[in-house]
């Protein structure tokens, strides 16, 4: 049989079907039926149809029969081919086109999507050359751009929650204000309906600052990449940055008081260290302006192995909504982040590790080291809230590039009341702090800042005899 239309070719071809046969006395008829295929329908019910409208004699009937059916099924055959043909050449045309789409799209996301470590070292052998290189301040002044159009979209967002949380505070207040009566079903209904607004408005600018930040991240890479083929190619670039938000150091609010000494420490082998005691605030080593020049040295040792490291004392929820890693991640998001993965994501990487104990186990050298010391058991997972509950002790790392002054920060889980108390050699605290001094180790952290008692704040309620 046939090819059925439904299935067959999209187009029509017309074409003629010429039969002959011979009637007595040595004449020969000839038939010519023009066609159109493929055939709408069953050749079978074609067949017969021609048989009668041309009027095939009975003795002709089975050779007419056999040569139409199979001069249908061979040419609605060449017809499938022919456009199958052409399909498979216009396939490959799209093929070919999409390619080059994706490779363009590929060279550019590929370090944002993924993060392998082949990736990562490429990108950062390229990033260390050209910041040791002329190329330094076209790329500080790249970054200084990304910058202040990030911290230009974080403040309108800042503006919009600010003006919603100043009418909300109105409009509460003028429930509670109401002559003195107060009703609390509706003072309830307000107070849902306003936490629905500010959380829809915070999950809107959260998208948008997240597209930015990817949008900025890609453009990064693509310049970056055509920068290092440009250099390559002894193209010159300007030895200064353009100050283009006319930026000028900040005062400080009090004295510089610091002092430096050297210890020596080792039962056997003794090995020099220089110790330097100053007075600053714990955040002006993370925070700061785009164009200070702690940022310059910063980049410079980015991919190099004298690192500088912060120790940081956290609460025990892994979140971005408490304590002082709320603090981090609102210093974070002012600067855009373009050699590691966004601080959320560390933090969500973080949570799938200690949620899978072989992966701490194993202990490889990975982006992000847990301290093993801390049994599995311990880590907890709130029924309400979903957070994770961390014992006092544990460690965890995050990379930064967007900090001022710092590389590395070690997240060392405990409470400033922890710190108040008796601290023995068995203490969590000291044990995670130990661990801390091992992590920062072995992820070549010259510079190490601890704080003062591991605390950011002093309070005022503090005594010498409690230090």
């Amino acid at each position: 049989s046939g090819i059925n239309a439904e299935y067959g070719p999209q187009t029509k071809k017309s074409l003629e079907f010429e039969f002959s046969y011979s009637v007595p006395k040595g004449k020969t008829v000839n038939v010519t039926i023009p066609l159109l295929l493929p055939l709408s329908g069953l050749p079978t019910d074609h067949v017969e149809v021609h048989i009668r409208d041309s009027r095939i004699p009975c003795f002709a009937e089975d050779v007419f029969r056999d040569t139409f059916l199979r001069f249908v099924a061979e040419e609605e055959d060449r017809i499938c081919q022919e456009e199958g043909d052409a399909a498979l050449i216009d396939l490959e045309t799209e093929l070919g086109d999409l390619s080059d789409v994706w490779e363009s799209e590929t060279r550019v996301s590929t370090p944002v999507s993924t993060h392998s470590i082949q990736q990562e070292e490429e990108f950062g052998q390229i990033c260390h050359k050209l910041y040791h290189s002329p190329v330094l301040h076209a790329m500080r002044a790249e970054e200084n751009r990304a910058a202040h159009e990030l911290r230009g979209l974080v403040k309108k967002r800042n503006d919009e929650i600010k003006k919603i949380q100043d009418h909300h505070i109105m409009a509460m207040e003028g429930y509670v204000n109401n002559g003195g009566h107060v009703d609390t079903t509706a003072v309830n209904d307000l107070a849902a309906s306003q936490i629905e607004q500010r959380q829809d408005c915070e999950v809107k600018w959260a998208s948008e600052i997240s597209h930015l930040m990817e949008k900025q991240r890609k453009e990064f890479y693509s310049w970056v990449l055509k920068t290092y083929e440009e250099s390559l190619g002894g193209k010159e670039y300007s030895s200064t940055i353009p100050n283009t938000d006319n930026y000028s150091p900040e005062p400080q609010s009090y004295p510089k008081m610091e002092e430096s000494f050297s210890i020596c420490i080792g039962s056997q082998l003794k090995i020099t260290h220089s110790i330097r005691l100053f007075v600053d605030n714990v955040w002006n080593l993370c925070a700061g302006h785009p164009r200070a020049p702690e940022r310059l040295q910063t980049a410079l040792s980015l991919y190099t192995n004298s690192l500088s490291g912060l120790i940081l004392l956290v609460d025990n929820r892994l979140n971005l909504y408490s304590g002082n890693t709320h603090k981090l991640s609102k210093i974070c998001e002012v600067f855009p982040e373009f050699h590691f993965p966004p601080f959320d994501q560390q933090l969500t990487t973080i949570r799938q590790k200690l949620l899978n104990p072989d992966v701490v186990r194993r202990r490889t050298p990975t982006n992000y080291l847990i301290d093993d010391t801390v049994p599995d058991s311990v880590v907890k997972e709130d029924d309400t809230s979903g957070d994770l509950i961390l014992p006092t002790g544990t460690c965890y790392l995050t990379r930064h590039s967007n900090l001022k002054q710092v590389h590395c920060v070690i997240h060392l889980v405990g409470t400033v009341h922890e710190v108040q108390g008796e601290v023995t050699s068995r203490s969590p605290l000291l044990i995670g702090l130990k661990s801390a001094l091992k992590i920062a180790s072995e992820n070549n952290m010259d510079n190490l800042v601890i704080p003062l008692f591991l605390a950011s704040t002093l309070e005022a309620t503090w005594t010498m005899r409690g230090v």
